[in-house]
C-alpha cells in the first residue's frame, strides 16, 4: 500500500504560472491605444493540445473591450511591494478617461505586437482562444454570487493560448 503526503499547493508553485491570490496586470492594445487593468483570479494549465493561461476580469472593462478587437493581452507580474502604489492608482481611475498607465509611471514595451509593462519580472504574452461570461444559472455553490458577481456585472473568463513566457 502506497502513502500519500499532503502538501500545501504553495510549496510546489513558482515562476510564471504561479497564480495565488496576488494582483498582476492585463493589458491589451487596439488601434493604437493600450490599457491595463488589475487582476487576481487566473491559472495555467493545458487545453486543446495547448499551453493555455485563462483570466477573469468583470465585463464593462475598457481592457477586455481592447482584448475583444485585438485577440491578444499579457499578463505582466510586478513586485507587489515596489508597485504598490501603481496597483493602487489602476484600480482608482479608468483607462477610458485618461492614460492610467503614463498616470501609474509604468512603461508599455512590445512583444510581437502585444503591449506589455515592461517593469514586470515574468510577462506572459497570450492568443485568446475562448471567451464567455459567467452568468447566474451556471454556478452550482450559489453564494459566490452574491459574494463575486454582485449587481449582475459577472466576470469574463479568457482562455488564451500561451504565445511566449518572458522571465528577468
Amino acid at each position: 500500500m502506497h502513502v500519500f503526503q499532503p502538501v500545501d499547493p504553495v510549496d510546489i508553485e513558482q515562476g510564471a504560472y504561479t497564480f495565488d491570490g496576488t494582483k498582476f496586470l492585463v493589458t491589451a492594445g487596439s488601434g493604437g491605444k493600450v490599457n491595463t487593468t488589475t487582476a487576481k483570479w487566473g491559472g495555467a494549465g493545458y487545453l486543446w493540445n495547448k499551453r493555455v493561461v485563462y483570466i477573469f476580469l468583470r465585463g464593462g472593462r475598457y481592457t477586455s473591450e481592447l482584448l475583444d478587437e485585438s485577440g491578444e493581452f499579457s499578463l505582466s507580474f510586478l513586485n507587489q511591494q515596489e508597485f504598490r502604489g501603481a496597483f493602487k492608482y489602476l484600480e482608482a481611475v479608468s483607462g477610458r478617461a485618461e492614460d492610467k498607465i503614463a498616470g501609474a509611471r509604468l512603461t508599455v514595451n512590445y512583444d510581437d505586437g502585444i503591449p506589455f509593462i515592461d517593469e514586470a519580472d515574468n510577462v506572459i504574452t497570450a492568443k485568446v482562444l475562448y471567451k464567455k461570461e459567467f452568468r447566474e444559472d451556471g454556478f452550482v455553490d450559489k453564494s459566490l454570487v452574491d459574494e463575486f458577481e454582485k449587481n449582475g456585472e459577472y466576470h469574463i473568463v479568457y482562455v488564451g493560448e500561451i504565445k511566449k513566457i518572458m522571465i528577468r
